[in-house]
């Protein structure tokens, strides 16, 4: 929840009826779950009936919201504390946002998935050793062999679901030493990123 604390003041914009009306509210959360659910039917934000620099900045932390609680997965317990507890909203607003959020939730996974270089994502791992003691072509062994097999989820545009893929490659001990510093090294820089920009 830490990334969301930045959101929070301009969700708590909403809790004040007068200020986002309850029209501008509903507006507000089709905007946010057509685009991120690559849906069509968009309304500008020029037609909110309420004040057009606080309702985009309310727009833009929803969207910013929204997506984290999809990339996260949030459970509906931890959503509803946020609106409620940390925001300040109404439970009717927060059981409308719930509604529309559960009702598009997988649209935007799949939106999500197709984000950046189109990369399968990495579900799972599964590997076995093979030790060849001795062979017609070979006296001494080089130690054992690594069979890796990667599970992957790729968004399929022409069923509009998650397909599971497999990579499979054989390493030795050495290449798959230096596979596991390089993904190390990997998340370590990252993660100074990551650190860097909050």
């Amino acid at each position: 929840m830490k990334l969301l604390e930045q959101y929070k003041d301009s969700i708590a914009l909403a809790k004040n009826q007068n200020i986002i009306t309850d029209t501008s509210f509903k507006k507000a959360l089709d905007n946010c779950f057509s685009v991120l659910a690559e849906r069509d039917k968009i309304h500008g934000t020029h037609t909110f009936d309420s004040k057009p620099d606080i309702t985009k900045e309310f727009y833009a932390a929803l969207l910013s919201v929204t997506t984290e609680f999809v990339r996260r997965a949030y459970c509906k317990e931890d959503i509803q504390q946020y609106l409620s507890d940390d925001c300040g909203l109404s439970s009717s607003r927060v059981e409308m946002f719930l509604h529309d959020f559960y009702k598009h939730r997988l649209g935007i996974e799949m939106s999500l998935l197709n984000i950046g270089d189109s990369l399968p994502h990495i579900t799972d791992v599964k590997w076995k050793i093979d030790y060849i003691m001795k062979s017609s072509t070979m006296d001494s062994s080089e130690g054992p062999l690594f069979r890796i097999c990667l599970v992957t989820d790729k968004y399929d545009p022409e069923t509009e679901t998650k397909k599971m893929s497999t990579i499979n490659f054989t390493c030795t001990s050495q290449e798959l030493q230096d596979l596991v510093y390089k993904l190390k090294d990997s998340v370590r820089h990252c993660s100074t990123v990551t650190s860097r920009i909050l």
